[in-house]
């Protein structure tokens, strides 16, 4: 369950400061959904702070991303890397993207298992 005093600081505080940005979202969750919804989701929050961060920052960038944990992005046709993507698209002079969603179950046969060493 959601608690006030959550943040990422423990992921973002494993990177150095030159790669990571943290920038504590000064507003509390507001949701749209209806009273005494089993889910009162916290999108109207979310669709706030990535327009403030791209407002502030995007002019200094050369591309910026939005996503939630739970989404993850796979180049595919002939790309292998985002790298690639990005560097194709920044030739064709793109500066927006959008991305299709789909409800897909992975291959477990391409899975490849992580462990955390430090556990």
């Amino acid at each position: 369950r959601y608690r006030v005093d959550d943040d990422l600081s423990s992921v973002t505080n494993l990177f150095p400061s030159s790669k990571v940005t943290r920038i504590d979202w000064p507003a509390t969750i507001c949701n749209n959904n209806r009273p005494a919804h089993n889910d009162p989701g916290e999108r109207s929050s979310q669709y706030a702070a990535e327009t403030a961060c791209r407002t502030r920052y995007g002019p200094y960038t050369d591309w910026m991303a939005s996503m939630d944990p739970d989404e993850y992005f796979v180049p595919m046709g002939n790309h292998n890397s985002w790298k690639e993507v990005l560097d194709k698209l920044d030739k064709e002079g793109r500066k927006v993207l959008k991305f299709r969603s789909t409800r897909a179950r992975p291959l477990l046969s391409t899975l490849v298992p992580t462990y955390d060493e430090g556990a």
